[in-house]
Order: structure tokens, then sequence, then C-alpha cells
């Protein structure tokens, strides 16, 4: 059972969330969108999401990491080095990577761009038309979940250098 923790001066909640090899994992208990983050997930569906097959609307609790390692329970952030925790779970947690040909339902695809680290997570849902592969995303700690073809997501006209990393847990 997970135990809800107070982070000293914050005020901010947390729970245990540790790697299958018991090392602790940075998070916090992301507060509900209001109304400004609301209109600014709804201006992001609309800019971006065209495609977007909404699943969840705006809500808080968790992000993307969260979504896909911590079962929608809280947002993984990242201490210092956010690229480094994430490699700590995908490590500990035995995943792989593999080619995006290998990909399939439940496998991960992890948005990293070049100059600035790992963006976003997304869990694979199926294949489409010609083989397309199709991702659950949670964007932020505000926004809902959508599914979408996963080069269509919110830094394609950003000034990003987005590279798609696909990682699995099934065995080799």
């Amino acid at each position: 059972m997970f135990e809800e923790v107070l982070l000293a001066g914050g005020g901010e909640r947390r729970i245990a969330v540790e790697t299958r090899c018991g090392r602790p994992i940075t998070n916090v208990i992301e507060a509900e969108p209001g109304d400004r983050e609301r209109r600014l997930y709804d201006a992001r569906r609309k800019k971006y999401g065209e495609r977007w097959s909404n699943r969840k609307p705006a809500c808080g609790g968790y992000n993307c990491f969260g979504m896909v390692f911590a079962s929608r329970r809280t947002a993984i952030l990242g201490a210092e080095d956010a690229d480094a925790e994430i490699d700590d779970i995908l490590g500990d947690d035995g995943y792989r990577p593999i080619t995006e040909a290998e990909a399939g339902v439940g496998d991960l695809v992890l948005y990293k761009d070049m100059s600035i680290g790992l963006l976003h997570a997304a869990r694979i849902t199926h294949r489409g038309d010609l083989k397309a592969l199709f991702a659950l995303s949670k964007w932020d700690s505000t926004s809902g979940e959508d599914e979408h073809h996963i080069q269509h997501h919110c830094w394609t006209d950003a000034g990003f250098k987005v590279e798609l990393r696909f990682w699995t847990d099934r065995p080799s």
C-alpha cells in the first residue's frame, strides 16, 4: 500500500514509489487543473490534436511518466537529472530498447529532444492502417489523456528535434 507523505515546507503530497529494485522515485501528486489549465489544454488540442482521440478530460494528479510507470497515481518529475531517473526506472524494471517495427501494444515510446533531453512518455495502444503505431499520452500534469499517431505530438513546430525511442518489458 502506498503511504502519502507531506514534503517539508511545500505542502505537496507524494507517495512512496520505487523501481522493482527498490530505488526511490521522485514524485508529487499534482493539483487538479483550474480554468486556466483547462483552457491551455483545450488550446493545445485545437492546435495539435485534430486527429487525437480524447480518452479522458483534463485532470490532475499525474503526468505522462506517472501514467506509464506509476499507474496514474502521481507525477514523476525527476530529481536533478530526469533522464537519468527514467533510465533507472527502465533498467530496474526490466525494460529493453526495441525498434519501432518491434513495438506492440503495451510497449513504451519515449520522446526525446537531442539538446534538451527527455520530453514525454506514452504507451502504445495499437497498430493502425499501414502498421502505423498509436499511443496514449498525457501531455502534462493538468491535461487529459489522448490517443494519437505517435508522430502527432505537441513538439512538431516548436523547434524541437524529437527522436522517438521504443522500449518493452516483454521477454526477448
